[in-house]
């Protein structure tokens, strides 16, 4: 029967070094989740305007494929040591519940809790070195696991100290996790549907007519981007994207006179729009936000 071993805890919690010391023994395949997640951001782009949304479904395709890694390593013979952060039960059981019904494994976890002059100790060392109430909070955040999770032994290590601990099972925390994850699939496939009918809906704006505001002269008109191209207008998708702020003008009004003029040549840094606009420009913002959907109706 091969074994799997879970090492998990916070960030700086020593994960990567009670593995190469205590762990080196074991002839097993060590795949480490910050891999997977970096690799995911890498093919994401743009790391630095990353929204929580996008963070959140980086996070969740890097564990996707760390699960794929370790059941697949499983299969053809291998132990695995697997380095994970899982202050969530719900994050261990979606991988316990998939790996069991592949196959027969022994799973045991090594929880990282280090002192507090441990983890400043290793923050010191990794360069990163962060107030101490990261920690706490990430302490706090951990959910201790339980057998009733599928665990078949759980250790917690202290600093230097490995203390064997199966705690009364609970079976109440894999129903909740489980409820939580039907909840967590459920919120994913709705708002991959709502965003499949936004990209429906803004590929279909190249062929459909719809208004076009002249936010300079107040010119209204109901028409295809190509023939506001042709008019010489300035708006999207030819011109900028919807949504975002950009011109919105006729071809007989100038760009100088737009409020994208505005916020890059003359309000002071950092911008504030709703604070720095005339009731006028606020409108025309606010129906720039609610592009492309505020311009189907009059």
């Amino acid at each position: 029967m091969q074994k799997l071993t879970f090492v998990i805890g916070a960030n700086a919690a020593g994960k990567t070094y009670f593995i190469e010391h205590h762990l080196a023994n074991e002839k097993a395949v060590a795949l480490n989740i910050y891999d997977y997640q970096q690799k995911v951001y890498d093919e994401h782009g743009n790391k630095e305007m990353i929204t929580f949304e996008e963070q959140f479904r980086c996070l969740k395709k890097a564990n996707e494929k760390h699960l794929h890694d370790i059941i697949n390593e499983l299969k053809q013979g291998n132990d695995v040591i697997a380095e994970q952060t899982f202050f969530k039960a719900k994050r261990r059981i979606a991988y316990i519940d998939e790996i069991r019904k592949e196959m027969d494994v022994k799973i045991e976890v090594y929880v990282m809790h280090p002192s507090n002059e441990r983890w400043i100790e290793n923050s010191k060392k990794r360069e990163d070195i962060e107030n101490i109430e990261v920690y706490e909070n990430q302490k706090k955040q951990m959910e201790f696991p339980n057998p009733a999770e599928g665990f078949d032994a759980i250790f917690e290590v202290v600093d230097d100290e490995i203390i064997f601990r199966m705690d009364d099972i609970k079976p109440e925390i894999v129903k909740q996790a489980r409820q939580e994850l039907t909840e967590e699939d459920t919120r994913i496939r709705r708002e991959d549907k709502r965003e499949h009918k936004h990209r429906q809906l803004i590929e279909s704006m190249n062929t459909r007519p719809f208004w076009h505001y002249c936010e300079v002269c107040g010119k209204k008109e109901f028409i295809t981007a190509k023939e506001a191209l042709d008019a010489g207008w300035d708006y999207p998708p030819h011109f900028g994207g919807f949504g975002l702020l950009g011109p919105r003008n006729c071809g007989n009004c100038s760009l100088k006179d737009t409020l994208f003029w505005k916020v890059h040549t003359e309000l002071p840094l950092p911008i504030v729009i709703n604070e720095q606009l005339t009731p006028e420009e606020k409108i025309i913002w606010q129906r720039i936000k609610a592009e492309p959907e505020s311009l189907l109706e009059k």
